[in-house]
């Protein structure tokens, strides 16, 4: 996480904190647990908090999650792998052995 001057704790601030529904706010690290605050801001966040988290983490923290979690929903996936210019063969979650196929029931 980039270090901003002034802060003072790694909780989640209270633009995103909704984000987390399920979630024990103040266990959750900015800093420890900064792939899966991510993951949440690509899947659910809106224009507002994808601004937050560009400034609050590099962009080699932000390819990683894309490259690396399977739960990231193919269409976050697709959306940061154009953005980062990250070939589609490179994204865990968009390939074969964890994409969910469909089903009839």
């Amino acid at each position: 996480m980039r270090s901003r001057e002034g802060e003072g704790n790694d909780l989640i601030p209270g633009r995103i904190q909704r984000l987390f529904w399920d979630t024990e706010k103040k266990a959750v690290d900015l800093r420890a647990h900064r792939f899966y605050v991510i993951h949440r801001i690509m899947d659910y966040g809106d224009p507002g908090d994808v601004r937050w988290m560009l400034a609050a983490y590099s962009s080699a923290e932000i390819i990683e999650v894309v490259k690396k979690r399977r739960g990231l929903s193919r269409k976050s996936s697709f959306f940061w792998g154009n953005h980062f210019h990250i070939p589609k063969e490179e994204i865990a979650c968009l390939q074969e052995p964890y994409r969910k196929k469909p089903t009839l029931f």
